[in-house]
């Protein structure tokens, strides 16, 4: 049995918290990273061709194996399941509007996301006033609480990713260029 690891933000396999659990919840991971619609026309150019070059090295941290499709969210992953008979799809929480919704829509068709950690050193919610549980809106005093409070250790890096190798129809790596003038660290 398979279960999917759904890439989002943190394209990387060191300190990836939903990696370790989509591995340990089954004997081999499609590893995936979805391109939707409305990433691909929103963002800006820069961002784009850094994102490009993430999921090459993301692909290259796997062996070659990162599933890279384009399509709605829904529709790619009911399609992804049904060919591995997947039953889980890890991911790492988001926070932001559109990734919410997003994974609302997903959980309203039925698809079972399982969720660990999250791409922030603190998640959201995580460091609030003592006084009335409220998030703070100053940062130094929020810096304060959240060294006393601390954060997670980082997730140890997998030695292993037995990860099912995708077909030629699944590595739609985007061609998106680095704008001129501009460069990628």
């Amino acid at each position: 049995m398979a279960n999917i690891i759904w890439f989002r933000r943190d394209l990387r396999i060191a300190d990836n918290p939903a990696l370790l659990a989509a591995l340990k919840s089954s004997d081999e991971v499609v590893a995936l990273f979805i391109i939707d619609n409305e990433l691909a026309t929103c963002a800006n150019k820069k961002r784009l061709a850094y994102l490009a070059q993430s999921l090459k090295s993301l692909d290259q941290s796997l062996g070659g194996n990162l599933h890279v499709i384009h399509g709605e969210p829904v529709d790619v992953l009911k399609d992804v399941i049904k060919r591995y008979q997947a039953t889980e799809v890890h991911i790492a929480q988001e926070y932001e509007p559109r990734a919410m919704a997003r994974d609302a829509k997903v959980i309203k068709a039925g698809i079972n996301l399982v969720t660990t950690g999250s791409p922030y050193a603190v998640a959201p919610g995580r460091v609030l006033k003592e006084s009335d549980g409220t998030p703070y809106k100053v940062y130094t005093p929020f810096y304060k609480n959240w060294c006393i409070h601390g954060w997670r250790k980082p997730a140890e890096t997998p030695k292993a990713i037995p990860a099912i190798k995708p077909g030629k129809d699944d590595r739609n790596f985007p061609d998106w260029p680095v704008p001129q003038g501009e460069t990628i660290p």
